[in-house]
């Protein structure tokens, strides 16, 4: 498993590339037209970065399973009643 440091590590790196991809999709992207219809879903809790580590701790171990990795390794470590 991955340690905490470089989970950290990863994470800031994956956050730092996730700033600079919006900055260029903002800068070079066409405007949409503006439509009339209703946005009725609610944007995501989980930062884009937070997903890619997620997506890089998965790869990375030997889990074929995203739904039992997730509650195993991340639900259970980050989420947990037991004081680290």
């Amino acid at each position: 498993m991955i340690t905490d440091d470089k989970i950290t590590e990863i994470f800031c790196l994956a956050d730092d590339f996730c700033k600079l991809y919006e900055r260029m999709v903002k800068k070079y992207s066409l405007e949409s037209p503006k439509s009339s219809k209703r946005k009725y879903h609610r944007d995501g809790k989980m930062n884009v970065a937070e997903i890619i580590v997620i997506m890089i701790m998965f790869h990375s171990s030997n889990n074929r399973c995203l739904k039992h990795f997730y509650i195993d390794c991340v639900f259970s470590d980050f989420f947990s009643c037991n004081p680290r």
